[in-house]
């Protein structure tokens, strides 16, 4: 796959899903912003505080072998058949349901603390309710 500048362009939302699944189209983008020749911006490397670490771990996909997949697979037909070999659609329902219920608001002190960190505007927007929200307004907010 062709590498990725997200300092030019945001990844893809995470309200997109692949396989039914939130986050997996932005988590291709993040690692082919990672490919040589990519450039991640402001993204996170996917980790394990990052929503696609966390995706990546609940339906048991190593991240480290799917960066390698990114990394040689001619497009994103390949990743999607290697995904689908190892993917639980009953897993995915349950992702879906947690992501799609994380709420900014809700969160404990050093998870607000962390969203605040990173995204200290955020504070004043009291339209962004969800995770989903706080991702899509900054990314408009980088790209405005």
């Amino acid at each position: 796959m062709e590498p990725l500048d997200l300092s030019k362009r945001p990844p893809r939302s995470p309200r997109e899903k692949l396989l039914d699944c939130y986050f997996l189209p932005r988590t291709i983008d993040k690692m082919r912003a990672e490919l040589p020749g990519g450039n991640p911006g402001k993204y996170f490397v996917i980790n394990t505080r990052s929503i696609s670490g966390y995706v990546l771990h609940k339906l048991k996909i190593d991240a480290d072998a799917m960066r390698a997949l990114v990394a040689q697979a001619k497009d994103e037909d390949e990743v999607v058949a290697w995904l689908r070999e190892r993917i639980d659609p009953a897993t995915v329902r349950e992702i879906n349901e947690k992501i799609s219920a994380m709420r900014i608001d809700k969160l404990d002190a050093e998870g607000e603390a962390l969203i605040y960190k990173y995204h200290p505007e955020m504070r004043e927007r009291s339209d962004v309710l969800t995770t989903f929200d706080l991702l899509e307004a900054d990314d408009a907010r980088a790209f405005a």
